[in-house]
């Protein structure tokens, strides 16, 4: 509640009066289709949204990154949410994100699916291989055996397949899509479909062959539990440490963004803040982790840094005794550079916003830190962190302490 209380805040803060509640405004959103056909947007999402900020109406239009970006930079939008990193760089880059980075909300990874009977034997040749289990499926292709269906429309799982097979000996063309002469070989099909029509067509195959793809796993969960996904398997899953691409090329990390009233001044930018704030706020980042099910979660709250204490916290201090509080602050997402640089405090828990800390460091390498301190009283402790990068301020109690 503190982290919504301090939205408020901040959203006010903007400038001007909110608009009253019967006079609703549009906040369009250009958003990744996988957060709609997973099921995040009507379940979680829109309803949560507007209970909490009711003044404003979701417009989401769901569409692949590369279209959701374009219509961004066209003026289209007052938010952006996507996960294709190196098209998301250069918009940042170009000045269309009002903040200097995104602000990570979540990730999952991708997968592979295909036919229960797996005829180009992926899930033997290469269960934790991406690259090897395209080859697979490309050499069964040539075959006759097998076909892959390809979003083909610059998503960023469509970005992330041609990544893979980047990765691969399979011939390809200046896109990096399978080549045969000028053309892609027959095996190789363009859907231009977003994620959830891809894997209904996907399982429908009526090209022949047994067909294949990649999908987000979120979205792939919600379609196997409603029941329109009942005869596809993942076939590859989870990348190994000697993978091709390493054990993070298959991770899908999404982030949002406000539109720079600089690029369009009719962006609403108070609308644009208040989604963001509540998209990595502590109540909807906790939902995450039981969406759709907390045993299978389609997304892993990513919002703020993760904290490992390597040194406990005594439970009674004496009278004038210092107290070390040393551990290690990581990003939640797999594989991310750990906030090297990050201030950290430890403070008391009733100590007020205008009160000083009991100690200040910023974490070195690896996330590393290092607090000693002399608490003034009884009471619980807790770790606190300012925004960094992309990632959201940090509030963590770390123990209770008794001084005789």
């Amino acid at each position: 509640m503190a982290a919504l209380t301090l939205t408020t805040l901040a959203v006010a803060a903007c400038g001007g009066d909110e608009p009253r509640r019967a006079d609703r405004q549009d906040l369009i959103v250009q958003s990744t289709t996988s957060v709609r056909d997973s099921g995040l947007l009507e379940r979680l999402i829109k309803p949560q949204f507007e209970r909490r900020y009711p003044q404003w109406n979701l417009k989401f239009i769901a569409v692949g990154s590369g279209e959701a970006i374009a219509n961004a930079r066209a003026g289209q939008a007052d938010v952006l949410v996507a996960h294709s990193p190196k098209a998301e760089t250069t918009f940042v880059a170009d000045g269309f994100s009002d903040e200097p980075t995104g602000r990570t909300v979540m990730w999952n990874d991708f997968v592979i699916v295909g036919p229960p009977d797996d005829p180009a034997g992926v899930r033997r040749l290469a269960r934790h291989d991406a690259a090897a289990a395209l080859e697979a499926i490309a050499a069964a292709g040539a075959a006759g055996r097998a076909r892959f269906v390809s979003r083909g429309d610059e998503s960023g799982t469509n970005t992330k397949e041609l990544d893979v097979w980047a990765l691969t000996d399979v011939r390809r063309n200046a896109r990096n899509e399978p080549a045969r002469g000028s053309r892609n070989p027959s095996w190789y099909r363009k859907a231009g479909l977003g994620m959830a029509d891809t894997l209904r067509l996907t399982q429908q195959c009526p090209f022949g062959g047994g067909c294949y793809t990649i999908t987000d796993r979120g979205t792939l969960q919600q379609l196997v539990t409603n029941g329109a996904i009942s005869s596809l398997r993942i076939a590859m899953d989870r990348a190994g440490a000697s993978a091709r691409g390493g054990v993070g090329l298959m991770l899908n990390v999404y982030n949002v963004y406000a539109i720079a009233p600089a690029k369009f001044p009719e962006t609403k930018l108070r609308g644009a803040r208040a989604f963001m704030d509540f998209l990595t706020s502590a109540p909807f980042q906790k939902a995450l982790e039981a969406f759709p099910s907390r045993r299978r979660p389609g997304f892993y709250a990513a919002a703020t840094p993760r904290v490992t204490l390597t040194r406990d916290l005594p439970r009674t201090v004496p009278v004038g005794r210092t107290v070390t509080v040393t551990g290690r602050i990581v990003s939640a997402v797999p594989g991310a550079p750990a906030p090297s640089g990050l201030p950290v405090s430890l403070a008391a828990a009733s100590t007020g916003a205008a009160s000083s800390p009991l100690a200040r460091a910023r974490a070195g390498a690896g996330g590393a830190f290092r607090l000693e301190a002399r608490p003034r009283g009884a009471g619980e402790l807790v770790l606190t962190a300012p925004r960094f990068g992309s990632l959201s301020a940090l509030r963590v109690p770390i123990g209770r302490v008794t001084v005789p």
